[in-house]
């Protein structure tokens, strides 16, 4: 008789609802906002986080819907929380792991322990991940804000230059980022990817500029369903985090990010002068393999052409002379074949699911907008190039031999 209960018992922990033993992982849902602000943006993290806990999170007993923050701020020791509400309604933090006080918020090696954490405490098959920090896409370490080389007519300046000279330095989440920064140290998309890899997100979302390239979204394409960014910067105020919690939870991924994505526009939209400025697109990662395969006869047949295209014509995403980032529509557009562009399109509509843009973004006119943007290549930038052939993107398009 013993016997026969404790079979009943476990093939009822393996198998079924269990409630009381919280190994649900099957019907869990869970939520980590990654707050890397060990940095000049940490005001704006906390801020955030705030808006989190006023806004709608699950009750300590709903164990299948799980928000977890992982909070590193200047000055604070660096903690992973359950977010959830008590028995009265009140928001409550519960910590459930500390890090060392010199914990390093940039590094993939602290991503992959939140993350090992994050699974250990709440097992899911259902997660989401919001990244927040500085960003400057695809970039090496260091690169944007000291590039290894200059090509003919670059006219650069070095990063102190940059935030004295730029009017709107305090509105934007500006860096010398690929993503996060911490103390100098950044995380390349490679390392983030190898970070994420052993998981797999319904979406990933970027609160962070300069983030929506082909070039991260390929990279991160076998990680997630949903990639949720921006191709320009993104005001320091970030995303409406009031309003992002509850469709995550109550609606199925693509419908939540589309969401996100229409909540963020129309809080933008009801800005007034330079604070009305957005842009967002939202990425089906499994169509992404469709757009490379497009675009590998384009960069094969008209390489020469791409090299010496006059790029001040084409829908930039950057301010000052940082020129790595154009809309790839309009790039493939002004050297495909009519018969090349219209595959071409087909397979980035199918890719770029919802975008949108305010007719500015601070200095940028925001003309031509696909929602994602490339590096067009020049043959002076022997580094960067160098650097660009190791991307997945690279390898998939050929788009520098």
């Amino acid at each position: 008789m013993k016997k026969t209960i404790l079979l009943i018992l476990v093939a009822f922990c393996l198998t079924g609802c269990d409630y009381w033993f919280g190994c649900n992982k099957k019907d869990r849902q869970v939520l980590l906002v990654y707050f890397a602000g060990n940095n000049s943006l940490s005001a704006e993290g906390s801020s955030d986080l705030s808006d989190i806990m006023s806004s709608y999170l699950p009750s300590e007993r709903e164990t299948e819907k799980i928000v977890l923050a992982f909070c590193h701020f200047v000055d604070k020791t660096p903690v992973l929380k359950r977010l959830y509400t008590d028995s009265r309604g009140f928001a409550v933090e519960e910590i459930i792991q500390e890090y060392p006080f010199n914990t390093n918020s940039a590094s993939a090696t602290t991503l992959s322990t939140v993350l090992a954490d994050a699974e250990a405490a709440y097992p899911a098959d259902k997660r989401g991940l919001i990244l927040w920090s500085h960003a400057t896409g695809f970039l090496p370490e260091g690169y944007y804000a000291h590039p290894k080389e200059t090509a003919t007519g670059d006219d650069w300046f070095d990063t102190e230059t940059d935030l004295q000279e730029d009017p709107f330095a305090h509105l934007v989440k500006a860096g010398v980022k690929s993503f996060a920064e911490d103390h100098g140290s950044e995380m390349e998309i490679p390392a983030l990817c190898s970070a994420l890899s052993p998981y797999h997100f319904d979406f990933l979302l970027f609160d962070c500029c300069l983030m929506a390239n082909v070039e991260v979204a390929y990279e991160l394409r076998d990680c997630c369903d949903y990639i949720l960014f921006s191709p320009t910067e993104i005001l320091s105020d970030g995303f409406p985090y009031k309003t992002m919690v509850e469709p995550i939870f109550t609606q199925s991924a693509e419908k939540a990010m589309i969401t996100i994505c229409q909540n963020y526009m129309n809080h933008y939209r009801a800005q007034s002068g330079i604070y009305r400025s957005a842009t967002i697109s939202l990425v089906k990662t499994q169509m992404l393999g469709q757009l490379a395969a497009a675009c590998k006869p384009i960069f094969q047949n008209h390489r020469d052409q791409i090299l010496v295209i006059n790029r001040s014509d084409i829908q930039p995403y950057f301010r000052f002379n940082k020129h790595w980032f154009y809309d790839i529509d309009d790039l493939v557009g002004r050297v495909a074949t009519e018969g090349e562009y219209e595959t071409f399109h087909t397979a980035l509509e199918g890719a770029v699911i919802y975008k949108d843009a305010t007719e500015q973004f601070l200095s940028i006119d925001i003309v031509h907008y696909s929602g994602l943007s490339i590096y067009i290549p020049r043959a002076d930038y022997t580094v960067l190039n160098n650097y660009y052939k190791t991307l997945q993107w690279n390898m998939a398009s050929g788009l520098i031999q």
